[in-house]
């Protein structure tokens, strides 16, 4: 594994053809093979590569001996199937969150990644966005001191036949916003806080009907005391990202989220007075040329250092079996 990693991408949906493009930039892998029941779609990446296989049929390449890892980027139905596959047949895994439509499934992907001894990583792509690796540093340096509260906000609404996507049939996503964006904001909650040891929640659905919630609303306490508090809409109209981390001493605020969210990202420092005499002085560091495919090229990297140190990666199997525990947690409670 000196060389270049060979790599298969199994989806050419929008986020797939995210994925080929990152891919295709990197410097440590090629793009082996495409895979979708769209050939056409398979085709339209595949072909400005050398030897990039197109096909309708993941099975066909589950044996390539050359093949190191595959990226798996599909409606949410299928993620875990299609992972488990390649597990068994000892192939690394990249795959796009929330993993599967239950924890149980993935805990069974975990189990098999463990014993080929695999990398088996989660698409929790936050954790590689740079006002949350900043903030993630500033956070354990012990700069705001103790975790009080987080407060979170993820959102955005409406477009043309929105409602006919396969977001809205349960069976395919397994849920709604909460189980989309909604599981973002709560692998950031976790990565602050840590294990979580209380959930309440509601799974709304206000406006579309469509069969699954389009607004999420969870509390989470963590062991340690801190509270968070997430809010994802499909209801929002305008796009937004905010995540809020309050300490004892100062807070950590994240808002945009590149470009399409109100950006350009930028991480606000805020450090209290000691004796509360004036408002807290704020310091605004901005990320001005962050877009949505850099942090999946930081993920896709983290993939290959984890396999080629054999290893389990940042934003693993683990982390998305503790996600998906609290998102059935809310559901079984609506």
């Amino acid at each position: 594994m000196n060389g270049k990693l060979r790599l298969a991408l199994i989806g050419a949906g929008g986020i797939g053809v995210l994925w080929s493009e990152v891919i295709k930039k990197s410097n440590k892998a090629v793009l082996a093979a495409v895979i979708d029941l769209d050939i056409a779609k398979a085709k339209a990446i595949a072909e400005s590569e050398n030897d990039c296989l197109a096909s309708i049929d993941y099975k066909e390449i589950l044996n390539d001996s050359d093949l190191d890892g595959v990226v798996v980027a599909t409606p949410h139905k299928f993620l875990a199937p299609i992972s488990l596959d390649f597990l068994k047949a000892k192939k690394n895994v990249l795959c796009e969150k929330p993993a599967g439509i239950s924890s149980a499934e993935i805990k069974k992907n975990i189990d098999v990644a463990e014993k080929n001894q695999l990398a088996y990583m989660v698409g929790f792509n936050h954790r590689y966005h740079p006002a949350f690796l900043l903030a993630k540093e500033k956070f354990v340096s012990g700069e705001i001191g103790k975790l009080l509260f987080i407060r979170a906000r993820y959102g955005f609404g409406g477009k043309p036949n929105y409602q006919k996507e396969w977001r809205f049939n349960k069976e395919i996503s397994g849920g709604g916003e909460l189980i989309d964006q909604g599981v973002h904001m709560i692998d950031m909650s976790r990565w602050f806080m840590g294990d979580i040891q209380d959930v309440k929640g509601f799974a709304s659905t206000l406006l579309w009907q469509n069969g699954v919630e389009d607004n999420g609303f969870a509390l989470l306490r963590g062991k340690g005391g801190g509270v968070a508090s997430i809010h994802v809409s499909w209801t929002n109209w305008n796009w937004i990202h905010t995540f809020e981390i309050f300490g004892e001493q100062g807070y950590l605020i994240i808002e945009g989220l590149d470009q399409r969210y109100r950006g350009p990202e930028r991480l606000i420092i805020g450090r209290r007075h000691p004796e509360f005499l004036e408002p807290p002085k704020e310091e605004v560091i901005k990320f001005e040329n962050e877009d949505k495919d850099l942090s999946l090229g930081r993920e896709l990297e983290e993939f290959i250092l984890a396999i080629r140190e054999k290893r389990n990666p940042v934003s693993s199997g683990k982390d998305a079996y503790e996600v998906l525990k609290i998102v059935e947690k809310i559901y079984a409670q609506n």
